[in-house]
């Protein structure tokens, strides 16, 4: 009750911002690199991320129009940002109108941060949720012509090994899909093959859709490689500024901080299983190679 609650006031509260909002979100599998994309948006004046809310990976989603209640949160994060100088991020599940300082996921504390705000300018605000956003992709899209949709892709094997390493990439939810979110994606996958295999089928699944929508809504929907972003930041924070609708996409931000890594995709995988996830995503990496 409290969290429904929570979603009628945001949706009531976040009708008027008092300024013109060009909205994104940023999405695609975990572990794909949107945590660096969410920093690198933020240091250009005017954009602003909420970093994976909790609210937005809430099974609510899927009871209302997924559209109406981002908007709604959306305006109203435009609302706080604009009254009160601040940014909400990683809010408590129990009580989403109040930051806490549960530092379980990712390590990170959920909390406001400040933000200046020119109101003479369009502010861009997004929201970044990894996985929660890809269920309702369609919706989101077709619902909200005005949205923008940012999906980041990485190598596979890189992202699967990620996966294995973090009880959040791993996704249990998976593995026992009656219980866990995404439901519908999950109903997808085969459920009479290993864990391993199963990952493999929702990376896959989960760029197919990024570039399925990139293909239909290409004005909206923009499929990047994390590969491109490493290898050229400048100008890929450029032309995703442009996307997004920032005031002077032209003008630098600092990216000296990113260079390119060098990683063994498929270390610590067995033969059987390399071939399994380059039989399973390879056609789709191949294909997204450059986006």
């Amino acid at each position: 009750m409290r969290l429904r609650a929570f979603w009628l006031r945001t949706i009531e509260s976040g009708r008027d911002p008092g300024i013109e909002i060009k909205p994104f979100i940023l999405t695609g599998p975990p572990r794909s690199g949107t945590s660096l994309l969410t920093a690198l948006l933020t240091r250009k004046g005017n954009v602003l991320v909420a970093n994976e809310p909790v609210v937005v990976g809430d099974p609510l989603l899927a009871r209302g129009e997924p559209a109406r209640l981002l908007r709604g949160y959306i305006h109203s994060l435009a609302r706080q940002a604009v009254q009160r100088g601040t940014m909400p991020t990683k809010v408590d599940r129990r009580d989403p109108s109040r930051p806490t300082t549960d530092t379980a996921h990712h390590g990170a504390t959920r909390r406001d941060v400040a933000v200046r705000i020119d109101r003479a300018r369009p502010l861009c605000v997004g929201v970044k949720h990894p996985i929660s956003f890809m269920e309702y992709l369609g919706e989101l899209v077709e619902g909200w012509p005005q949205l923008k949709v940012v999906v980041l892709a990485r190598d596979p094997g890189l992202t699967i090994r990620s996966w294995r390493e973090t009880t959040y990439g791993w996704q249990p939810g998976l593995d026992d899909p009656g219980k866990g979110l995404w439901r519908r994606m999950y109903a997808e996958i085969p459920a009479d093959v290993s864990p391993l295999e199963k990952r493999a089928h929702l990376w896959n699944l989960l760029v197919e859709r990024g570039e399925k929508y990139a293909a239909s809504h290409p004005s909206q929907v923009r499929l990047l490689r994390y590969e491109t972003l490493l290898a050229d930041p400048a100008a890929t924070m450029r032309a995703l500024f442009a996307h997004i609708g920032a005031d002077r996409p032209e003008d630098p931000i600092d990216v000296s901080d990113v260079r390119p890594q060098e990683h063994a995709s498929y270390k610590g995988f067995s033969e059987d299983e390399v071939q399994m996830i380059q039989r399973l995503c390879g056609p789709t990496d191949r294909r997204t190679r450059g986006a």
